[in-house]
């Protein structure tokens, strides 16, 4: 498994910009031109055509063995690729929204979550837990609607993830760029981690 992170203003200068597009329009259009530029830098052979499962998870046409994931923000973009299914999200600190860990988290979660009295310590644990929460349904291709009460993620003593199929979960926090990233990968996959923020 690897992944890289890179700020916009590298996509802008690799690819251009298209001023027909809306912002989230561009920052996608910059995300699969950075996966399909990795795969041609690293020497593969195969026509990098990305394409869509009926859920929404993205993955090559012409090449069903090697997987990968895409996650932006406001600033980065994420990718990661690896021999299994994975998933891989981005995000800055976010503000704590208690009715929505109560409304789509479950219900472990949002209890967690109300027992934090300090407000960064929970903007903190919120925005793990969405990240992680995030990754997970792209690894597995469900994606978030009607599955983020499913399952529940644990912060302590470790990270874990319960009532999911199993995965090895990576967790940082690049401080350099306040910048939490989660990516979740199917187990039994190699441990080999490669990582990039460009």
């Amino acid at each position: 498994m690897e992944f890289f992170v890179f700020q916009l203003e590298q996509a802008k200068e690799l690819f251009g910009e298209d001023n027909n597009l809306t912002k989230p329009k561009q920052v996608s259009l910059w995300a699969k031109q950075l996966v399909q530029k990795h795969i041609k830098d690293k020497g593969f052979t195969f026509e990098p055509i990305i394409s869509y499962s009926q859920e929404g998870k993205p993955f090559f046409l012409n090449n069903t063995s090697l997987h990968f994931s895409i996650s932006h923000n406001n600033n980065f973009i994420a990718i990661c690729f690896s021999e299994k299914e994975i998933g891989i999200d981005i995000e800055n600190k976010r503000k704590a929204k208690l009715e929505i860990a109560k409304r789509f988290f479950h219900k472990k979660e949002a209890e967690y979550l109300y027992s934090i009295s300090d407000q960064e310590s929970l903007d903190i644990a919120f925005t793990k837990i969405w990240t992680l929460k995030e990754a997970y349904v792209k690894c597995i291709g469900t994606g978030i609607a009607n599955t983020f009460n499913t399952f529940y993620i644990t912060l302590e003593p470790e990270v874990e993830i319960h009532n999911s199929k199993d995965v090895q979960i990576n967790s940082f926090y690049q401080q350099e760029q306040d910048l939490y990233i989660s990516i979740c990968e199917l187990e039994n996959s190699h441990n080999i981690i490669s990582s990039s923020i460009i």
